[in-house]
């Protein structure tokens, strides 16, 4: 029943035009600030279709469509690549945070270069790319590339002049045949490849550096380590999908209780298979097939809930598939220990596994009764749900380097309990 596909992680689905992704690639673009009164849970997206840029084909191979230089197994689930240009501070934050992620995930993660030099800003990027394809030359692109980058507040000032002797010292220093690189880069060897680079950039449309495609999907994300590190997780969720909904297996009449088991202490859950028998049904499967083992409590505001259930710990995970609501079964968000479905504010029929618990009543009463369904109530450990650490991993004013998060162990199920 597992689903293994290349389909797009949620975080990267929104359909957006290059130039606006342009505009967004040097700010945050985390959730703002806000009264956790007025939010509603993270959403999850897991149902939505990936758009990807014009004439790009979606799917970690087809990245090869256009050359670059690669770093990491051809098999990978998830191919990043990056569109940069060496004399660019973004770049160089985008390319060192890009070597954590590649330490992250050495086994799933592959890293395409792809150059896209601003030669009418940045008066050394020319010359940079070509050093570093004299350095490709001899196998030693990557090199050259850290070189670059780490040493870019060294060069960045300097006129073109002073700038080329520096280059053949990082020859040196990264092992080639300086006499060889020095001939091919005098020679204007590498020159054509600044013009063509750039024209297969706006081809893509593509308007400028950093700009980085997950799987031949446009990232558009919160502006740091962790939002990238965040969408890795999204794509790589992936690979744990479903086919489809689970059968109904569970007998309504039936009384289930689930005991979460964290590492704060243990949540027991009396569910309600009467009052939301998909819902329940759903929550079962997903517990005793160890969907939720070692996932965190993503989203917790005191006094206003805490919310967990995506693998991905990014609050835009779900499990492939999405259920119908059971939203209008007469049940209220009127007090603490409520347990309930998340999905898009306003967007029915699109809950996947994640889920809440109240910790007090929800207000204003209309964004909340009949728009989440609730399928079970705490009846005991209320006190571990209110020491969960708070977090928000999309809010970057509050939490600029959110806290890991209190770990879901295991849920277990007990029937006729």
């Amino acid at each position: 029943m597992i689903k293994r596909t290349r389909a797009a992680g949620a975080l990267l689905t929104l359909a957006i035009t290059a130039a606006a992704l342009i505009a967004l690639s040097g700010a945050g673009t985390g959730r703002a600030a806000g009264d956790p009164a007025q939010q509603t849970p993270l959403p999850t997206l897991d149902a939505a279709t990936p758009t990807p840029l014009p004439e790009t084909p979606s799917g970690g191979e087809a990245t090869e469509a256009v050359p670059g230089h690669a770093l990491g197994p051809d098999d990978a689930y998830l191919t990043i690549v990056m569109y940069g240009d060496f004399q660019c501070e973004p770049c160089a934050r985008y390319a060192r945070d890009l070597a954590v992620l590649r330490e992250r995930y050495p086994d799933d993660l592959r890293l395409i270069w792809r150059h896209l030099p601003d030669t009418r800003s940045h008066d050394k990027a020319a010359l940079a790319l070509q050093a570093a394809e004299a350095a490709a030359a001899q196998g030693r692109f990557w090199e050259m590339h850290d070189q670059l980058y780490t040493h870019l507040a060294e060069w960045s000032a300097l006129p073109p002049e002073q700038f080329r002797p520096l280059l053949s010292q990082y020859a040196a220093t990264v092992g080639l045949d300086v006499a060889r690189f020095d001939a091919e880069l005098d020679s204007g060897l590498y020159a054509p490849v600044v013009a063509q680079a750039q024209q297969d950039a706006a081809d893509l449309e593509i308007l400028g550096a950093p700009f980085l495609l997950y799987n031949g999907v446009p990232f558009n994300g919160r502006d740091d380590l962790f939002g990238l590190d965040e969408a890795v997780r999204l794509w790589l969720l992936e690979q744990r999908f479903f086919d489809e909904p689970p059968e109904i297996t569970i007998d309504p009449a039936q009384t289930y209780r689930a005991t979460i088991v964290t590492e704060q202490g243990d949540i027991v859950i009396d569910l309600f298979p009467r009052d939301a028998p998909v819902t329940v049904n759903n929550f079962i499967f997903l517990a005793r097939s160890g969907w939720y083992d070692g996932v965190t409590f993503h989203y917790v505001v005191p006094g206003y809930l805490a919310q967990t259930g995506d693998p991905s710990n990014t609050g835009r995970g779900g499990p492939g598939y999405t259920i119908p609501d059971e939203h209008n079964n007469g049940l209220i968000f009127d007090r603490e220990g409520l347990v309930a479905m998340a999905h898009p504010a306003g967007i029915f029929d699109s809950a996947g596994s994640e889920f809440f618990i109240t910790l007090g009543p929800l207000r204003p009463s209309y964004e909340w009764d009949g728009q989440y369904t609730i399928f079970g109530i705490v009846t005991a450990g209320m006190d571990v749900v209110h020491r969960l650490t708070p977090r928000n991993a999309n809010d970057p004013i509050r939490f600029p380097d959110p806290p890991p998060g209190d770990r879901v162990i295991t849920i277990a199920i007990e029937e006729g309990a």
